[in-house]
């Protein structure tokens, strides 16, 4: 299921209008920006009864975008535009039917420094819903 999660995120991901570079996990470095990677944090599990389990999956967004070149401001609007962007799109997504519900949160911007760029970054969590039958 993990890895089906995954492949839905990315797609949903390569929607967005304006990212550089999406990964599906850590990368070694940025070549571009805005840039995107997304890696999977935790699964927690409950059960419903003895028939049905619940479990959330949790996965992490980090977006980065540089401000050498755009400046503090402007570089600051275009994260909080890409932000915006990735929190709706998982609103209004049940990832093909893998996701009875999607809570996405987060927004949490920092200064950090990648490679050479002073860089802005913000973090989105993702809580995936499902729930299934044990007899499956």
């Amino acid at each position: 299921m993990i890895n089906q999660l995954r492949s839905k995120i990315l797609l949903e991901l390569q929607k967005i209008e304006g990212v550089a570079e999406i990964f599906d996990g850590i990368p070694k470095k940025f070549g571009w920006f805005p840039s995107i990677f997304f890696n999977f944090d935790r699964v927690e599990s409950q059960n419903l009864d003895s028939n049905h389990h619940q479990r959330q999956y949790f996965f992490q967004i980090n977006i980065f975008q540089e401000t050498t070149t755009l400046g503090n401001r402007q570089s600051e609007l275009n994260l909080c535009d890409i932000l915006d962007e990735v929190i709706e799109r998982f609103d209004r997504s049940d990832l093909d039917g893998l996701a009875l519900k999607i809570d996405a949160v987060g927004g949490d911007i920092q200064s950090v420094e990648t490679e050479s760029w002073p860089t802005l970054h913000a973090i989105v969590l993702v809580a995936i819903h499902s729930d299934f039958s044990l007899w499956m």
